[in-house]
């Protein structure tokens, strides 16, 4: 079990509740964790909570949200500086539907992968290490 309150910030956010099974995040506007590419900007001001491991390990968790405007986004982060990471997360759309996208930012360039899905309110994910591997896999349901 993995306990919130050892985690560290990247941009901490005004608004947070960390305890030891439980994390809430209310962001910004504008935050966004986005490297070189042919959008032309740069972000890294999004808040995560870093929880570090060394070892093998299988992290599974619900995301609840609550879209405000488009490209909100709400997700998991594997995060080694601000120039190389990955993430997963849903990005709000439009009334009809939201993308499930994963990023990969590897040396400052990032490139995005995305696939339309219905309008949830949630979703789980469930990563993955084994060794230098990583798999990230997601659900409506917590069956993943």
């Amino acid at each position: 079990m993995v306990n919130f309150t050892f985690g560290k910030w990247v941009s901490e956010p005004k608004v947070s509740e960390v305890t030891s099974e439980f994390v809430s995040i209310t962001t910004e506007p504008k935050t966004d964790f986005w490297q070189r590419s042919y959008y032309g900007f740069r972000n890294e001001n999004a808040p995560a909570l870093l929880i570090d491991s060394k070892d093998n390990f299988t992290f599974t968790a619900k995301v609840s949200f609550t879209y405000q405007e488009l490209f909100d986004q709400c997700g998991l982060i594997i995060y080694l500086d601000n120039e190389n990471w990955f993430k997963a997360s849903i990005e709000y759309e439009n009334q009809s539907f939201s993308r499930l996208g994963s990023v990969v930012t590897n040396l400052g360039y990032s490139d995005w992968a995305t696939t339309d899905i219905p309008l949830p309110k949630e979703i789980w994910y469930r990563l993955s290490r084994r060794g230098p591997d990583f798999l990230i896999e997601s659900s409506f349901d917590g069956l993943v």
